[in-house]
């Protein structure tokens, strides 16, 4: 849809055409339509005014939001406790000794929140600044991040496994992954409810959102290396081994990732 295009109806056509529409756009990416075209046959002129979203963004982020809710209802102080978690290293360390079946349930919940919510703002960052990896555009691309996203923290549950294994420390190892990936279902917390201000408002409001978003991941990020620190003094790991697992394990990757995704553009 072109910045001059419009839609007429033919009376009796008003219904198909919607659908016409509905169909055509509910996976395409987001496009502005404004102006008039003189009207011809008897047709009904339509202009239209404002930022059209496909409709998969609206769907996609009631059922993000249902979700939390459901979260919230569901599981009820265990939910919230997974919020103190980030600032307490008492209550951390007691649900990663919780084996309920309960506790499993909403961390394995709150992962895919985390997955869900990080693509979708990715996605939304990458259509705005067309920075497309592949040429790839709409669904497609939020599939991409999706899967881009789960292989990332697989990658990091195996190589802590493994290295666990390695040097006979398994449960210190496991622990150490669980400290870091309640920072993972912090951000899906966090993002969650900025995204729907940084879809549906515009200029500069818009983008005081998405930096407000972008600073939230920052200081989450930033809590998750104020762990990692708290993490080796309360167990004796020294911090020149924990300093060469940051290079080695945190890093080094995310600089790879980056050069990857570069030659992808």
């Amino acid at each position: 849809m072109s910045g001059q295009e419009s839609i007429l109806f033919q009376p009796g056509d008003t219904l198909r055409r919607a659908g016409e529409l509905f169909s055509g756009q509910i996976f395409e990416t987001s496009s502005r339509a404004d102006g008039l075209i003189p009207a011809q046959n008897g047709a009904v002129l339509i202009p239209q005014m404002i930022d059209f979203h496909p409709a998969w963004f609206f769907l996609y982020l009631m059922l993000l939001l249902g979700f939390f809710a459901w979260i919230r209802v569901y599981y009820g102080n265990i939910y919230a406790h997974t919020v103190q978690a980030s600032t307490n290293f008492k209550v951390a360390t007691r649900m990663f000794k919780d084996k309920s079946q309960l506790q499993n349930q909403l961390d394995n919940v709150l992962y895919t929140a985390y997955l869900l919510s990080l693509a979708y703002f990715l996605f939304f960052i990458e259509e705005k600044l067309k920075v497309v990896p592949y040429n790839l555009h709409g669904i497609l691309l939020y599939l991409f991040n999706l899967a881009l996203l789960l292989g990332l923290f697989l990658a990091r549950v195996v190589v802590i496994n493994l290295l666990g294994s390695l040097f006979n420390q398994l449960d210190l190892f496991r622990e150490y992954l669980y400290h870091t990936f309640i920072f993972n279902k912090l951000i899906g917390i966090s993002i969650l409810p900025l995204l729907l201000f940084v879809l549906y408002t515009t200029g500069a409001l818009q983008t005081v959102f998405i930096w407000v978003t972008f600073s939230t991941l920052g200081v989450v990020i930033v809590m998750r290396i104020i762990r990692g620190a708290e993490f080796s003094f309360k167990k004796d790991i020294s911090i020149f081994y924990m300093f060469l697992y940051l290079c080695a394990l945190e890093l080094v990757p995310l600089v790879l990732l980056y050069r990857w995704l570069e030659g992808a553009l």
